[in-house]
């Protein structure tokens, strides 16, 4: 609550209020004097009706008036009665249809305001036979006017808005403008050089550092077209300009110095081969405006840096991610639908096209007794006698894979003609039913993980979904802040995305041109501390080889200090496990130890490929289930062989200490919560056993002290109660000494006969410092 003696004076603010703005309409009738006063050509003074026109619609009269003064005082011996007569239409025109369709301060409206009224004053002076000017001459005026107030009106606009980043549209209306603004004061000269051209050229080379190629070609062109209007006789130098501001911008990765030596070449050339004796004094302001460039305070570079770097589009943030949301939600559905249709399909052509068994004895009887006198006897009046008699043939071809007429019963070998062409054509018909039989299986179990497949890819696209649905808001403020951070350690970001989860949480990623440009980590973090005024973690930097991805979430309440130690069998050269961990970036510490069948290679490779891939689609930010499924199946059939491997994934949440379990057939893990010790445990299967597969889900509040121990089986080859006691009494050292000393403790408790690879990772919760 605020006191009332701290209390702001509303007289002070009122004064203070009314101080800037008689500021700012001095300014604009000083801006419009000297507009004015400023001849395009060498002979026409159409500016003052442009600036006139582009200001918004509380300035007018003040432009006006600045603008009357200018044009009263002949410039060239020649009468201003034209202009004058169109800045008093102009204003009037403003002043009245403003009001009247609220259309004033948009840029079309100035542009047809100021051309306009130009063009009515000089077709009445034509009328009346007091125009002096050609047909062409009084259109090039009339276009000249109405540009110009387009450009200011777009200026203006930005002004009043007080925009810190512009878009590229903005930024070209502001280099027009203010080249429009520096040609009224090129007259000015200090033994022949420019101060208003060595201006508008720094300029150029700040908007070619900071906006690269097109911002710095831009700034050229804009810069290039003042020189021409104020002095036709510098059209090589001006030309060289805009083509040095474009090749300048190209060379922005190297930095000022990349950027002096591009415009200075550039330039040269071209004004080396149009050269006009008149140029040697823009050769001379190019030259100054490039030292002057290079020694510019650190200041100045980042107030340029924030005019001129291109802004984030925040404007489409919010539609964009409602359209991803849409488009993954619909792609979610899409893929669930392929995987129901499938499995539909499947279920029917299984009807129609599964082998029988019944089908085996019918096709005997069609093969070995088709022609047979005895048929009508066998397979009418005796039909059950005949199936059972084949039966018990089949059976001993289950058996033995071989039957004789030993095994048909007496009573069916005594009448049948050819016992033996029976078996046979029974032994064939059963040995294709077999071969079929297992087809259909193989192809039901590829089915089956395709479908599986397609739910896992429909699960990953949901999760993506929710996730962005959850990131609800982005947060303008702290990407600006975070921009400026950027811009005062001299870098210079492409993108800056600044999402605010549901739970109020800031996740910031930023991209970065590969230029070589180090990030200075320590110093990054201390600058959006004091900008932001948030606490970060310690970024992740990922380098892709063209641009570096920045990642910073807010620091968490906790922090882990983790440890390791693994004990291969017999000392073997390959462990069977596999440990996994790492920080995602997003406020979670993620474990993942996975242990592959068997000892040695063949374990080894199965328990990386699980935890290996479990740990990308985490990191990916696929939930734990969908990673699974896709586990699962590329352990099924990633070879013709047996292949399984267990998985024990621990998600800790640093900012609320929620630690989440997940279990496929992994043995207990150990809490130290409190002083005390106690187990999650599971009872699913492996990964790579069968098709469907899923975690026992553990969630459990921690806190700081508390302690996870997670193991694979060859720790607990004498049981898990030792692993509690040892951790109640542990009362002090690291992670890593802690895991050295349970895994040691491990191995010389196992049995003889009875080892296997040891594994032991421990994390230790604490509180953030």
């Amino acid at each position: 609550m605020i006191k009332p003696s701290m209390k702001s004076n509303p007289l002070k603010q009122t004064l203070l209020k009314g101080g800037q703005t008689l500021s700012a309409h001095l300014a604009i009738f000083a801006a419009a004097f000297i507009t004015a006063r400023c001849q395009v050509l060498s002979v026409y003074s159409p500016l003052g009706i442009a600036l006139s026109a582009g200001v918004g619609s509380e300035y007018t009269f003040s432009a006006a008036a600045g603008a009357l003064l200018g044009y009263l005082i002949p410039t060239g011996g020649q009468s201003n009665v034209r202009y004058m007569g169109a800045v008093a239409l102009c204003a009037l025109c403003s002043f009245f249809l403003r009001s009247l369709f609220k259309q004033g301060d948009r840029p079309l409206f100035a542009a047809l305001c100021g051309g306009g009224s130009l063009f009515v004053v000089l077709t009445v002076l034509t009328i009346a036979g007091e125009a002096t000017e050609t047909i062409p001459i009084m259109v090039g005026e009339c276009f000249l006017a109405a540009g110009g107030g387009y450009f200011f009106a777009c200026f203006f606009q930005v002004l009043e808005k007080g925009g810190r980043f512009l878009t590229t549209h903005q930024i070209a209306a502001g280099a027009v403008s203010v080249t429009l603004l520096l040609t009224a004061l090129m007259e000015l000269t200090v033994y022949d050089l420019s101060p208003a051209r060595i201006v508008a050229i720094i300029i150029v080379l700040y908007a070619a550092r900071y906006g690269k190629e097109p911002i710095g070609a831009i700034a050229g062109i804009a810069t290039g077209f003042a020189v021409f209007l104020h002095d036709p006789d510098l059209t090589a130098g001006a030309i060289g300009i805009c083509l040095a501001g474009l090749v300048a911008g190209m060379f922005a990765p190297l930095g000022k110095f990349g950027v002096t030596i591009g415009f200075l070449i550039a330039n040269g050339l071209v004004a080396i081969q149009n050269f006009h004796p008149t140029g040697y004094a823009l050769l001379y302001e190019t030259a100054i405006a490039s030292v002057v460039f290079m020694v510019m305070p650190k200041r100045a570079n980042q107030w340029f840096a924030r005019l001129f770097a291109p802004a984030p589009q925040h404007s489409l943030v919010e539609g964009l991610r409602s359209g991803v949301v849409m488009r993954l939600s619909f792609a979610s559905e899409a893929v669930q639908d392929v995987s129901q249709t499938v499995e539909a399909v499947a279920a029917k052509l299984k009807k129609l096209n599964a082998p029988t068994f019944e089908r085996v004895f019918s096709q005997t009887e069609q093969a070995a007794c088709r022609s047979c006198s005895m048929r009508i006897y066998c397979w009418e009046s005796n039909r059950g006698e005949t199936l059972s008699a084949l039966l018990t043939a089949t059976k001993a071809l289950r058996q033995r894979g071989a039957v004789t007429t030993d095994d048909l019963p007496a009573s069916f070998a005594g009448h049948c003609v050819d016992p033996e062409k029976v078996l046979d054509h029974l032994a064939t018909q059963f040995a294709d039913y077999l071969a079929k039989d297992a087809a259909q299986r193989r192809l039901e179990e590829i089915r089956l993980v395709i479908a599986q497949q397609f739910d896992g890819v429909s699960r990953m696209l949901g999760g993506l979904s929710e996730e962005f649905r959850n990131s609800h808001r982005y947060d303008y403020t702290v990407a600006e802040e975070i921009q400026n951070a950027l811009f005062a350690l001299s870098l210079h970001p492409l993108d800056i995305s600044c999402m605010v989860d549901a739970y109020d949480r800031l996740t910031a990623e930023i991209r970065l041109e590969a230029d070589g440009t180090s990030v200075n980590r320590t110093a990054l973090l201390r600058m959006l501390k004091d900008k932001c005024g948030r606490e970060f973690e310690v970024p992740t930097i990922t380098d892709s080889g063209q641009s570096l991805l920045i990642t910073l979430s807010e620091k968490a309440e906790f922090s882990v200090d983790f440890g390791l130690a693994q004990y291969n069998f017999n000392d073997n050269k390959l462990c069977g496990d596999a440990c996994e961990s790492f920080y995602d970036g997003r406020g979670r510490f993620a474990i993942i130890v996975s242990d592959g069948m068997g000892k040695g290679g063949r374990a080894a490779v199965d328990g990386a490929m699980a935890s290996g891939l479990t740990a990308r689609l985490l990191r990916a930010g696929f939930d734990p289930d969908s990673a699974l499924k896709v586990v699962n199946s590329a352990m099924l059939y990633k070879s013709t062989d047996e292949s399984l491997a267990t998985l024990d994934v621990t998600l800790l949440d640093l900012f609320s200490g929620q630690a989440e379990f997940f279990k496929a057939g992994a043995p207990a893990t150990i809490l130290r919560k409190n002083g005390k010790a106690a187990s999650v445990e599971g009872e699913t299967l492996p990964a790579g056993i069968l098709q469907e597969v899923c975690f026992d889900r553990t969630a459990v509040g921690l806190s700081s002290g508390d302690v996870i121990v997670m193991v694979s089986d060859g720790a607990l080859c004498d049981g898990s109660d030792w692993l509690g006691v040892e951790l109640e009494v542990w009362k002090q050292g690291s992670a890593a000494q802690l895991a050295e000393h349970l895994a040691d403790y491990a191995r010389r408790r196992c049995p003889d006969g009875k080892g296997d690879d040891i594994t032991v990772a421990v994390a230790i919760i604490e509180k953030a410092l």
